[in-house]
């Protein structure tokens, strides 16, 4: 008996060894940037970092990444100043953009139409409005050189919190550091239901949750909380969202507010039959990063032909 088990764990060992190699021969797995807590408080990717994002079952998309002295994915270094012209987009992993080949993302496909201009997305997985007005209220001398500051919104994600906390982040699995193989499962969810019962103990990052018979009021009042905590200069803050998954309670509030807002669910809308997001999850795909980065693109044409962000020196 004692001999039949010790083959069994041999052949395992064995067969865990040629799956891991095989992962990473064909490099199967994500390479995933690692992150860190910073001194303004919040999360981000640490500097430096190169590597290739890998998404979906048997390596649907692999996209190179650059992790910028700021922290964040991006073809370029921020480095804001009184004279020139930036943009600074914020928000979740659809900004980050580790779905797409950092040198084709939303912000160098809105320098490729307009000159002298530079976009600095700021994206992070899991960011919330929370998250993105914090940053801009604890790096005020930063972002005071930018002109525009547009905010990535989703209402049914964003407006959970209504104040913003520093979220602690363990390695649930820290075989992931070592293992491609089991980073291979993760990502394609054959670990999923172990994922839920470590949940169930408190272990690992627990999913932000709301109230779902009063969420339109809880949403509502963490709005006003952040603007009173973090504060919103309409003069240079856009809203980019999409109008058919943002209740319309919410969108008065921003109008009231004279908010000005970045809508790209029509023409979302207009692209049925060429899908905007990935196979594989709801992240953009390169036709729906088109899409946004031409309703920017509309939308600061339209600011400057009002001057409403040039630099006084332009």
């Amino acid at each position: 008996m004692f001999r039949f088990i010790k083959k069994i764990v041999v052949y395992v060992a064995l067969i865990f060894l040629v799956l891991e190699l095989m992962v990473r021969v064909f490099h199967l797995y994500n390479d995933m940037p690692e992150w860190y807590l910073a001194e303004d408080k919040t999360y981000k990717r640490v500097p430096g970092q190169e590597g290739f994002a890998v998404f979906g079952n048997r390596k649907q998309k692999t996209s190179p990444y650059r992790i910028n002295q700021a922290g964040y994915n991006s073809f370029r270094e921020f480095n804001p100043t009184e004279e020139g012209i930036e943009i600074a987009i914020l928000g979740d992993s659809f900004i980050e953009g580790l779905h797409q080949d950092y040198r084709n993302s939303i912000g160098k496909k809105i320098e490729r139409q307009l000159e002298n201009l530079q976009v600095y997305e700021y994206g992070h997985s899991n960011f919330d409005l929370a998250d993105q007005m914090f940053l801009v209220h604890e790096n005020k001398d930063v972002f005071s050189k930018i002109d525009f500051i547009i905010f990535e919104f989703k209402y049914d994600d964003d407006l959970v919190r209504g104040e913003y906390k520093i979220e602690n982040r363990k390695v649930v699995f820290p075989l992931l550091r070592y293992s491609k193989l089991l980073t291979y499962f993760l990502d394609i969810g054959m670990i999923d239901s172990i994922k839920k019962v470590l949940r169930n103990f408190n272990i690992g990052q627990t999913p932000r949750t709301v109230d779902e018979i009063n969420k339109k009021v809880i949403f509502l009042n963490n709005f006003e909380k952040l603007v009173q905590l973090y504060g919103l200069d309409k003069t240079k803050t856009a809203f980019l969202l999409d109008s058919r998954n943002t209740h319309t309670d919410f969108l008065k509030v921003l109008g009231n507010r004279n908010v000005k807002i970045i809508d790209y669910g029509p023409s979302f809308e207009k692209s049925k039959d060429v899908p905007t997001t990935l196979i594989y999850d709801r992240h953009w795909n390169n036709n729906g990063r088109e899409i946004i980065a031409s309703q920017v693109i509309d939308f600061l044409n339209s600011l400057e032909s009002n001057s409403s962000f040039s630099k006084e020196s332009n």
